[in-house]
């Protein structure tokens, strides 16, 4: 017995796989970014080691996006009429299973978010926040995922 920095992983889970990410909202592509700050998260974590295939993993990651929202938070103007700063909001659920026999082993429903400016381009100022909300999200799948062990 001792302690182990980090925390420990789910019992029988060392290894894992991300199933391509289901991006259920009417915003195009935000499932490369998650999916890329999940494998991110997973390095930083350290606990589990990221495979490739399903054939190699322990576990397997699967990761569904159900809402994308853009609300406005703060005013240029005294009417309220012109948003100067917006909160981009990603929602999803997620679950571990085991490879070899699909029991799920631990579930996540979680969101990320960001904040970002209007500017004149709102698209830009989308894609410059996406990475936050992304990485925000993939922190607390993975965390949700294996912290309860």
């Amino acid at each position: 017995m001792g302690y182990r920095l980090g925390g420990s992983s789910p019992a029988g889970v060392d290894t894992v796989a991300i199933s391509p990410v289901i991006n259920q909202t009417g915003e195009p592509a935000i499932e490369l970014q998650v999916t890329h700050a999940i494998r991110d998260r997973i390095h930083f974590d350290g606990r589990l080691k990221l495979v490739d295939s399903d054939s190699f993993a322990d576990g397997v990651i699967e990761v569904t996006l159900t809402r994308y929202e853009m609300t406005p938070i703060a005013y240029r103007n005294e009417t309220g009429t012109t948003p100067q700063l917006y909160r981009l909001r990603i929602t999803g659920e997620a679950v571990l299973k085991r490879s070899d026999t699909g029991v799920v082993i631990a579930r996540s429903e979680t969101y990320g978010e960001a904040t970002l400016p209007f500017q004149s381009d709102l698209t830009s100022a989308k894609r410059d926040a996406l990475p936050a909300a992304a990485a925000e999200i993939a922190k607390f799948i993975v965390d949700d995922l294996i912290e309860q062990w």
